[in-house]
């Protein structure tokens, strides 16, 4: 017997789904999702995952709620591990309670994992509180016109309210709301294409046609609404309503995301790359031995050098060079301080900036996607170089096919590519876009890879850090 996860996968943003949920999502078997999940949250499955399209679109393609039913209980009597995954939170308008009385009901074992529901999340980003002390004490969530309720000192959220925008703000003032109540209708909530529509009980309607506005959204009636005029921070942040795809390996990129989401980006994390720490082999510790200069130009190369050498003092006769401050970083997370640090990636701006003063053997730590374009630099300066391969690159895996078909669609504001391999893997696993992203490399060389696999480059950062990308990026924004 397997089991079933009713996961929350919150209102859109993909920060917002919580770590149980990223957790047993990396190691479920099969996966239904609904139409609301944002696709960038699928980045966290296993490879080989069974994905299941389980959405729902108005008066459109849908699946109907007893296939649901059915699926779930086939799989999970197959022995697989199955998540349901559901926008928002599963037993807030989200049917997640009849799913889990049938498999109640069927005998298999379930468990819940709440998500951050749309009604609070939307209007939280748009700078809207749903209760606030003084000005209303009390919330009613309903669905679209299905309102039910006094008003006094409440604030009404009401779900799935475009096409009942009507009928529901309708209903508002035959409960006691006027027609001069501030309203508001938040649509996409906290996904990068957030819009926020600020009127009134008696305008939102016809300014919601005007603008245009579509599913999904909450529609927010109260005295709560006019303090987003004050209270609003999402819209003011530097990389607002930008979707960026983070295409570096984990070992490079670590820390990265959290950094681009502080200045309110929209990150997907889909690595092209994928590094292993190799065996010592007969003959490493020769090489070592003998250099001078050890040489490191990626974070990869760095991490995986204990592994390595476990004894420091086995290095103590050799100095350390970074390509730049970012290697530099880790190299002092490690415990080893460099003696000398390069102005920035790539290995003809290492040797180019060589330092007169730095005499000796040089041994370059490195993977093996690397070409050994740095030795036979160095060697035509006279230098006695070598190269020691000590991880291995490696492709991380297909583009699961619903984020294939949602970059194909809707696209990205950014894509970061690391390395030529990376942008050519990229190319290759989304070929078609409707919106093709701006491009940021790290370096020249990778630059110059990244044009040639027909990629406009748009800003090149000097650093493999997320500060670096981060300002190229807004300098060219």
């Amino acid at each position: 017997m397997g089991k079933v996860w009713l996961v929350g996968a919150g209102p859109g943003d993909p920060g917002l789904f919580t770590q149980r949920g990223k957790g047993i999502l990396s190691r479920a078997d099969v996966i239904l999702y609904d139409r609301l999940v944002n696709p960038g949250i699928l980045m966290w499955a296993r490879g080989g995952v069974k994905f299941i399209d389980a959405g729902k679109t108005p008066n459109g393609k849908k699946m109907e709620q007893s296939e649901i039913h059915r699926l779930l209980v086939k799989h999970a009597r197959y022995g697989a591990k199955v998540v349901r995954l559901k926008g928002g939170d599963p037993f807030v308008f989200g049917r997640g309670g009849e799913e889990a009385g049938i498999l109640a009901k069927a005998r298999i074992p379930f468990e819940v994992v709440p998500g951050v529901t749309a009604g609070i999340a939307g209007p939280g980003y748009a700078g809207i509180p749903v209760t606030q002390r003084g000005v209303s004490t009390e919330i009613d969530f309903c669905i679209g016109s299905r309102a039910e309720g006094s008003v006094s000192g409440k604030t009404w959220v009401g779900y799935m309210s475009v096409d009942g925008l009507k009928d529901f703000l309708s209903k508002a003032t035959e409960k006691g709301f006027t027609p001069k109540t501030p309203a508001a209708l938040v649509a996409s909530g906290t996904c990068c294409d957030q819009r926020v529509l600020v009127a009134t009980v008696g305008t939102l309607a016809r300014a919601a046609r005007k603008a245009r506005m579509r599913a999904p959204a909450v529609v927010v009636v109260g005295a709560v609404v006019a303090l987003r005029e004050k209270l609003a921070w999402w819209e003011g942040r530097p990389l607002a309503g930008k979707r960026i795809i983070l295409t570096a390996s984990e070992s490079l990129s670590r820390g990265w995301r959290e950094k681009l989401e502080d200045q309110g980006a929209e990150v997907w994390e889909i690595p092209m790359t994928r590094t292993e720490a190799l065996t010592p082999k007969k003959g490493w510790k020769e090489k070592i031995g003998n250099a001078d200069w050890l040489v490191f130009t990626s974070a990869a190369g760095v991490r995986a050098f204990p592994g390595v050498v476990w004894d420091w003092r086995k290095i103590a006769h050799c100095q350390i060079a970074a390509v730049g401050k970012s290697t530099a970083e880790v190299l002092r997370s490690i415990g080893l301080q460099p003696d000398w640090i390069g102005g920035g990636p790539g290995s003809r701006e290492l040797v180019k900036g060589w330092p007169r003063w730095a005499k000796g053997k040089v041994l370059h730590l490195t993977g093996d996607a690397g070409s050994g374009e740095m030795v036979e630099l160095f060697r035509r300066k006279g230098f006695s170089a070598d190269r020691l391969v000590i991880y291995r690159n490696s492709g991380a895996g297909a583009v699961p096919h619903p984020v294939r078909k949602a970059l194909s669609n809707s696209g990205g504001d950014w894509v970061v590519f690391a390395s030529g391999t990376a942008a050519e893997r990229f190319r290759k696993a989304v070929p078609n876009w409707s919106r093709e992203p701006k491009v940021v490399v790290i370096g020249p060389a990778t630059a110059r890879a990244a044009r040639q696999a027909g990629w406009r480059v748009r800003a090149i950062a000097h650093e493999p850090s997320a500060e670096s990308v981060l300002d190229a990026m807004l300098h060219r924004s």
